[in-house]
C-alpha cells in the first residue's frame, strides 16, 4: 500500500514540477513581451530598420574612408532617408515626411550630441569673456583682462615674428580681443565721468 502512495505521491510531484516549469516558461514568455513593447515604444521599428541598413552601409563607406565614421554614417543616414522619402512616394500618395525626419534624428542627435555640447558650449564661453572684457565689473577685472591679453598678443608676436604673413589671422584675432578689453575700460571711464557729473559733490 505505501508503494503506491509513494507512486502516486512522485507522479503528483513531477505533476507540479511541470507546471511550475510552465508557469515560469509562461512568466518569462511574458517579460519577453514586455520588454519588447517596452524597446518598440522607446525606438520604433521605422528607427531600428534605418540603422540597421544605416550600419550595413556604414560598413562601406568606413572601407573607403575610416578615419571619419561620423560623417560616414550621417551621410548613409542622409542617403536612406532619401530613397525611402522616394519609395514611399512611388507606393503612397501621402508621404510622412515627420516620421522620416524623426527617424533619422534619432540616431544622428545622440550620434552628435557631444559635437554640439562642445559647440555650443565654446560659443558660450566666447560670449562669455567677450562680454566681461567689453562690460568690466570692476577696474582690477579690466586691467587684468587688458595685461592677459597684451602679452598674449606679444608672445604670439614674438613667436610668428618670422612668419607674420602667415599668420596674420591668429595676430588680428589677439588685436580684436584687446581692442575690447580697452573698450572695457573705455566704458569703465564713460562710467566714472557720468557718476561724477551727477553727483558732483560726492553726495
Amino acid at each position: 500500500m505505501s508503494a503506491i502512495t509513494d507512486f502516486f505521491q512522485k507522479i503528483q510531484n513531477q505533476i507540479l514540477e511541470i507546471q511550475t516549469t510552465i508557469n515560469q516558461i509562461k512568466t518569462s514568455w511574458e517579460n519577453f513581451q514586455k520588454f519588447w513593447d517596452l524597446f518598440f515604444t522607446l525606438v520604433p521599428w521605422e528607427v531600428l530598420l534605418l540603422l540597421i541598413f544605416s550600419v550595413i552601409l556604414l560598413s562601406i563607406f568606413n572601407s573607403v574612408s575610416p578615419k571619419t565614421p561620423k560623417a560616414n554614417l550621417t551621410i548613409a543616414i542622409l542617403l536612406l532617408s532619401a530613397l525611402w522619402i522616394y519609395f514611399w512616394g512611388l507606393f503612397s500618395k501621402e508621404v510622412s515626411y515627420g516620421k522620416v525626419i524623426f527617424a533619422s534624428l534619432y540616431i544622428l542627435v545622440p550620434v552628435h550630441a557631444f559635437g554640439l555640447f562642445q559647440i555650443l558650449y565654446l560659443f558660450g564661453k566666447k560670449l562669455y569673456w567677450n562680454k566681461r572684457r567689453i562690460q568690466p565689473k570692476t577696474w582690477d577685472s579690466a586691467l587684468h583682462q587688458l595685461s592677459l591679453d597684451y602679452h598674449q598678443l606679444l608672445g604670439k608676436a614674438h613667436l610668428y615674428h618670422e612668419e607674420i604673413q602667415e599668420n596674420r589671422g591668429s595676430l588680428r584675432k589677439e588685436i580684436e580681443q584687446m581692442e575690447r578689453s580697452i573698450a572695457g575700460i573705455k566704458s569703465l571711464l564713460f562710467q566714472e565721468k557720468q557718476s561724477q557729473i551727477e553727483n558732483p559733490e560726492g553726495i
